[in-house]
């Protein structure tokens, strides 16, 4: 499992936006394999979903709040 720290500085502008505006929110399945292709596999959970509804990745509590103090440091 790969923390922001290794992932973030590889992913694309667009990416890093979303996050930061999506604090908490479950990483769509563009945005995982963003993040996965710029520095591997991020610490979270995967949730299948339902029926019909979609799968879910959600970050860690912790990695939400590294990527939340980033959105403050610029």
């Amino acid at each position: 499992m790969a923390s922001p720290e290794t992932w973030w500085p590889e992913l694309d502008p667009e990416t890093q936006h979303w996050l930061q505006h999506h604090i908490g929110d479950a990483l769509t399945e563009e945005i995982l394999d963003a993040v996965v292709a710029a520095g591997g596999e991020p610490q979270g959970e995967f949730v299948p979903g339902a029926q019909e509804a979609p799968d879910r990745y959600d970050l860690t509590r912790e990695d939400w709040d590294w990527i939340a103090a980033q959105a403050h440091s610029h």
